[in-house]
């Protein structure tokens, strides 16, 4: 992905929102709200087309101030037939700062409430996917910052309606580009319809040849003429769920963020854990961390690190807001020897990184952030977190509480279908659990047994951490990582680890692994653990899914059985951004994340074709 450049905020002599970029105004200098109702509201047909629809999707070329985004919020909070759900997708080569922002929503006083809460959940400026949700999980806002010769050819979605809102044909060339409308035809749902403020020709030709028919409308203000349109080729549509039940099987991160994600969009679940309590296996562990990867190449891996931890991050705040959950996102220091602490400089500045992502920092910055001595530079995450697992678990099974039937203490030991594609699972007596056409295997190395023709290659890595008491004399706020990691816990004291390995199948926690993970310690915090014996601190002993690819999966195995497994130990960034995925999938929306990226977790990387 390219570096992000922000829009620069500036003013026409009228006061109209100026892109110096472009050399061209952000709306008309007769109104821009006017334009926005008459254009791209009333030029396709809303809010009366969405009507009686469960779900609508709108398409968006140029989020710029985000005045149509908040118009098309306002009509459809101000009509009482709108859908159930309401998707918006917007590309935007030069996003705004949230404080540009600010100051632009304060011109439309009306869409205060709105604006603030838009500006509450405003991304960091990096290039790709960004899913936010509005409006009580009404509205979903999907936000594309990049060129859109790069960014529409990745997305997934079936749009309904399409707003053409770029700068001037004639100054953004590459925005109404044969490439990019050629784009929107293959997004289009049958019958989608479209609306521009623009008739120029080369416009107007292009989406003719790209499969819409199009007339002229009268334009908005000086304006004589816009220009609306249709999408009017037949296209195979995908049959949707008519009863929405899903089965999930396993209560960890995974599971639970999936059963929280459909339950938001009103489906019953069936959790099917085979403990007593959620959160009782690797997502039981009392701290954890939640930082980005960086890499020096643009690896799947990194990217989806990226868009995972800040949309992981909105999503904790969510469930913090309604339900609340132990964890500190006051930052996180990621400490390293010179040459690794040059390297991650490096990474930063080669992908504009910016600064409330990651930053460089020496050893006397990290000194102050910390509270304590440190000796190592580093990059400092200032959006990171350490969450308790456990917690974050049982706020989204709390949060949509009524929607989710928990089966604890229940082994799901087999599945079968029946002849009218509903999915059945079963215990070891063979005694039916719960019946639906969709389930999703979250129960780590366990899904091998419910799908044995064809396993996932799993690999079980034992993990020991080590919990230390609480030092009066060094008080440590925030999380530290490096060669390990250290946490601080909600109940006092820290948490320190964590062992990786292999083959081991030793459930006691054991005293050299202590010895591992204090060496690991000093060589972050030197002196930190001095005088603590090792013989006699407690921890805790779990076993983490990893795959050959470092990749979590996410996906479909087959016709309505998907899998949310293999997240290593980064479930904490990879579970909530990987439920939001399999949540669209199987609801038919668009998606949250880049086709390339979705595909380099789906479950088919792995998996042979049965002969």
């Amino acid at each position: 992905m390219k570096p992000l450049i922000p829009a620069t905020l500036a003013f026409t002599a009228d006061g109209v929102p100026f892109s110096n970029v472009f050399d061209d105004v952000y709306h008309s200098a007769d109104g821009g709200l006017g334009q926005a109702r008459h254009v791209f509201l009333d030029g396709n047909g809303l809010p009366e087309r969405w009507r009686g629809e469960d779900t609508f999707t709108i398409v968006e070329t140029g989020f710029g101030l985000g005045l149509n985004f908040l118009a098309t919020w306002q009509a459809f909070n101000d009509d009482l037939a709108r859908p159930q759900r309401l998707h918006f997708v917007s590309v935007e080569k030069h996003p705004f700062s949230v404080t540009d922002l600010r100051t632009l929503h304060r011109q439309w006083p009306e869409f205060a409430a709105l604006s603030l809460e838009l500006i509450d959940r405003w991304p960091t400026l990096i290039s790709g996917f960004h899913r936010l949700h509005l409006c009580n999980d009404r509205i979903t806002l999907t936000l594309l910052f990049g060129d859109a010769i790069d960014l529409l050819p990745t997305l997934q979605a079936q749009a309904n309606a399409f707003y053409l809102d770029g700068f001037s044909p004639s100054k953004n060339t590459d925005l109404w580009s044969p490439i990019v409308l050629n784009e929107l035809a293959r997004l289009a749902a049958p019958q989608a319809t479209l609306a521009t403020y623009t008739v120029a020709s080369t416009v107007r030709d292009a989406l003719i040849a790209a499969g819409f028919t199009v007339e002229k409308a009268p334009g908005f203000g000086r304006k004589r003429a816009m220009l609306t349109g249709r999408f009017c080729h037949d296209k195979p549509t995908v049959a949707k769920h008519k009863h929405r039940r899903a089965i999930i099987i396993g209560a960890g991160l995974a599971g639970t963020h999936c059963a929280e994600r459909l339950a938001a969009r009103g489906w019953d679940i069936d959790l099917i854990e085979r403990h007593a309590l959620p959160a009782q296996e690797a997502s039981g562990n009392p701290s954890g961390v939640l930082r980005p990867i960086l890499n020096m190449k643009e690896t799947a891996n990194a990217r989806f690190s990226r868009t995972a931890f800040l949309y992981a991050l909105r999503h904790n705040q969510a469930v913090n807001r309604e339900i609340g959950i132990q964890w500190s996102d006051h930052g996180l220091l990621h400490l390293a020897d010179p040459r690794e602490a040059a390297r991650l400089a490096q990474m930063i500045e080669l992908h504009g990184l910016p600064p409330d992502l990651a930053q460089p920092i020496d050893a006397d910055e990290a000194t102050k952030l910390a509270g304590i001595p440190i000796l190592k530079n580093g990059c400092w995450f200032p959006r990171g977190a350490w969450v308790n697992p456990p917690s974050l678990c049982k706020a989204n099974l709390d949060r949509h509480a009524t929607r989710i039937t928990r089966h604890m203490s229940i082994r799901a030991l087999r599945l079968q279908t029946t002849a009218d594609g509903e999915w059945q699972v079963y215990t070891e007596t063979s005694a039916m659990i719960a019946e639906a056409p969709v389930v999703i295997l979250a129960n780590s190395f366990d899904c091998k047994t419910l799908q044995p023709a064809n396993p996932l290659p799993l690999r079980a890595v034992r993990g020991q951490l080590t919990y230390l008491p609480e030092l009066p004399e060094k008080k440590l706020a925030i999380g530290i990582t490096g060669d390990g990691y250290i946490a601080p816990m909600q109940t006092g004291g820290y948490c320190i680890g964590a062992t990786f390995q292999r083959d081991d199948s030793e459930t006691q926690a054991r005293p050299a692994d202590h010895i591992e993970n204090l060496a690991r310690l000093e060589s972050l915090l030197p002196g930190f653990a001095n005088g603590i014996n090792a013989a006699t601190l407690s921890g805790r002993v779990a076993w983490r899914a990893t795959t050959p690819d470092r990749m979590p999966i996410f996906g479909p195995l087959e016709n309505g059985l998907y899998a949310a497994v293999g997240l290593g130990a980064r479930g904490l960034v990879w579970a909530a951004l990987g439920a939001e995925l399999l949540a669209a999938m199987i609801n038919e929306e668009p998606w949250p994340l880049e086709r390339e990226l979705v595909e380099a977790m789906c479950p088919s990387r792995f998996l042979m074709p049965l002969i």
